[in-house]
């Protein structure tokens, strides 16, 4: 094992990710925490993230199989299973300890957070919808996380940044679900939308939310100062959701899961420019 297989594991990535979303979701509220508290969000939200798909690693481990995802390390061999759920658990609990440190608000959120990822991992993914519906959640909920850690109101940009993550998020675990419907079927007798609905009919359901995610995706200008970096930055964004789109339509999954994640990752950094001086 080395640091490109623990990176595989966990998806860091998309840890990295959720922590520019909270940081986006302090800034907005106009509140500044201390830096320590800040550095402790961004631990909470990768830590979170990294237990969460090593779990979800070690309980798939036979549908990856079966699905041919040699890409992932404990298929390959690369990580032991044993490994993947000890360091699971291991992240879950830093995360909550690094909660702790935040405020007693915060640990009792990231509790409740934690405990909805190991039940996905146990059961919700294996159900109709509602384990996309979970995925869209946490991608949406780091801008609500970050509001918290400074203000118990929500701020409206943030609500906005929430929907547009799930609506994101929502699409995206679909076009995951068709791709990897034969081996969830057969390992995991899960009952997902594509295996209820067939390939089609949910590429057809994911598709149509990506389209209705575009226009909604340039509400939060209206609250933010937009810049030359953050107009660059959201069109290149919008280009990379387009050619996910044109990729999912074409059946080509794999580089339609690559574009969508480079696309939001330029998003988030679009938003992001629109808070930081050049």
């Amino acid at each position: 094992m080395n640091v490109l297989d623990l990176a595989k594991l966990t998806r860091v990535e998309h840890g990295v990710m959720y922590a520019i979303a909270v940081i986006i979701g302090v800034l907005l509220t106009g509140s500044l925490p201390s830096q320590e508290v800040l550095v402790l969000a961004c631990l909470v939200a990768l830590l979170s993230e990294m237990g969460a798909f090593s779990l979800n690693d070690y309980f798939d481990v036979g549908a990856d199989r079966a699905n041919n995802r040699t890409d992932r390390p404990l298929v390959s061999g690369r990580i032991s299973p044993s490994f993947a759920l000890f360091f699971g658990i291991f992240c879950i609990l830093a995360s909550l300890i690094a909660a702790f440190f935040i405020s007693e608000k915060i640990f009792i959120f990231t509790i409740f957070l934690d405990a909805l990822a190991i039940l996905y991992n146990l059961k919700l993914k294996l159900l109709p919808l509602i384990g996309n519906v979970y995925i869209a959640f946490t991608m949406g909920i780091p801008f609500v996380f970050g509001n918290f850690v400074v203000e118990e109101r929500i701020a409206s940009v943030n609500v906005i940044l929430f929907f547009l993550g799930f609506i994101a998020g929502l699409a995206r675990e679909i076009i995951k679900s068709i791709e990897d419907m034969e081996g969830d079927k057969a390992q995991r007798k899960a009952a997902t939308l594509p295996i209820l609905l067939g390939e089609d009919k949910s590429l057809l359901f994911a598709v149509s939310l990506y389209v209705l995610f575009l226009p909604i995706s340039f509400l939060p200008f209206l609250y933010l100062k937009a810049n030359i970096v953050s107009y660059v930055l959201f069109f290149v964004a919008v280009v990379l959701v387009a050619a996910n789109i044109f990729y999912s339509l074409r059946k080509n999954y794999k580089k339609a899961r690559v574009f969508s994640l480079i696309a939001f990752a330029f998003g988030l950094l679009a938003y992001l420019s629109t808070l930081l001086s050049f």
